[in-house]
């Protein structure tokens, strides 16, 4: 294992958006008005795509330190 582990903290954060959407699933069941229509457009659609392209972003940077540290030993 390299000295960089960005792979642990995104996957955890993937795994937090993945228990967040079952979250917000399940409470659709009690919770289907029209605030809730637009709490998911406001807050939680952005969210989920600033968190994949944020976690594409970190895959990038893991991928050149990766390439960094082979070139340095």
């Amino acid at each position: 294992m390299g000295l960089i582990d960005l792979g642990s903290p995104a996957a955890k954060v993937h795994s937090s958006l993945e228990n967040l959407q079952e979250a917000w699933m399940a409470s659709q069941e009690k919770w289907s008005d029209e605030n809730a229509r637009k709490f998911e457009e406001e807050y939680l659609v952005p969210l989920a795509l600033t968190v994949k392209l944020s976690l594409d972003a970190v895959n990038r940077m893991a991928e050149t330190l990766h390439e960094a540290e082979r070139d340095c030993t």
